[in-house]
C-alpha cells in the first residue's frame, strides 16, 4: 500500500507534498531563487505531458523531488532530460566539463549534513555531506552525475555512469550496477570544516513544521 502525499502550503503555494515544501524550504535559507511548477511541457517522442516541480534561474536547473525510486518513471524523466525532446533549454545552460546539466532529481533529505567522529580519540574529523543525482547531456548521451549544495550553489560532477544513448534508449541492463538509484543518493566525505549555510539549509528543511497553520519556516 502506498502512502498518499501530504497537500503543504508554504510561502503562498500549495505543494503536491511535504516533500517538495522542505525542498523549497531548503532552497530558501540557501538563498536559491526558484519557481514551483513554472509550466507544464510535452516531452519524448510520443510528446508526454510533464510539469517539473521545480526550475532553479540562478543554476538553470529543472528539479524533480521524489519520494522513492519506485514511484520515478525513468522513462518520463530521462525523456524530460533530453536535448533534442525534452525541457526547454537555458539560454546560458549549466555546463560542466562537457555535459550539460539538465535534471536535477531530489529524494529525502535523510540526516543532511552530519558530522564524523574518530573512533579512537572521539574527536570530530569532518562531515558527510548528501548527494545527489544530476542528469547530464554529453555529446547526445545521458549520464547519472553527482550533484551537491554549496553556498555558492549547486555543483556537478559529471564523471559517473551512461543512462541512454543519444536515440534516448534507456540502458535498462544496466541499472543497478552501471547506474544506480536516482533519489537515493549517497554521502561524500568532506574533511575539517564545512559550509554552515549548507549545515543550515538542511536542518531547517528537515525540522520544517507545517501543522496548523505554521509557515514551515
Amino acid at each position: 500500500m502506498s502512502i498518499k502525499p501530504i497537500e503543504t502550503r508554504y510561502a503562498g503555494h500549495r505543494f503536491r507534498s511535504r516533500l517538495e515544501a522542505r525542498w523549497a524550504v531548503f532552497f530558501d535559507t540557501l538563498g536559491l531563487s526558484w519557481e514551483y511548477e513554472p509550466q507544464g511541457y510535452l516531452v519524448g517522442p510520443e510528446r508526454k505531458p510533464y510539469l517539473p516541480d521545480f526550475w532553479l534561474p540562478k543554476e538553470r536547473l529543472w528539479v524533480e523531488v521524489k519520494g522513492s525510486e519506485e514511484h520515478l518513471d525513468v522513462e518520463l524523466l530521462v525523456h524530460a532530460a533530453s536535448l533534442d525532446t525534452g525541457l526547454p533549454r537555458a539560454a546560458e545552460p549549466h555546463i560542466v566539463s562537457e555535459h550539460e546539466a539538465r535534471l536535477l532529481v531530489l529524494g529525502p533529505h535523510g540526516r543532511g549534513v552530519h558530522g564524523l567522529i574518530d573512533k579512537a580519540s572521539k574527536e570530530h574529523v569532518g562531515y558527510v555531506l548528501p548527494i545527489h543525482t544530476a542528469l547530464t547531456i554529453r555529446k547526445g548521451d545521458m549520464f547519472q552525475s553527482h550533484a551537491w549544495f554549496s553556498q555558492n550553489g549547486v555543483t556537478v560532477d559529471p564523471t559517473q555512469d551512461r543512462i541512454a544513448d543519444d536515440s534516448v534508449d534507456i540502458d535498462w541492463e544496466g541499472r543497478g550496477h552501471r547506474w544506480g538509484n536516482l533519489v537515493g543518493g549517497g554521502g561524500m566525505i568532506s574533511e575539517g570544516q564545512f559550509d554552515e549555510a549548507v549545515i543550515a539549509a538542511y536542518r531547517s528543511a528537515i525540522s520544517a513544521r507545517f501543522e496548523h497553520g505554521q509557515s514551515g519556516a
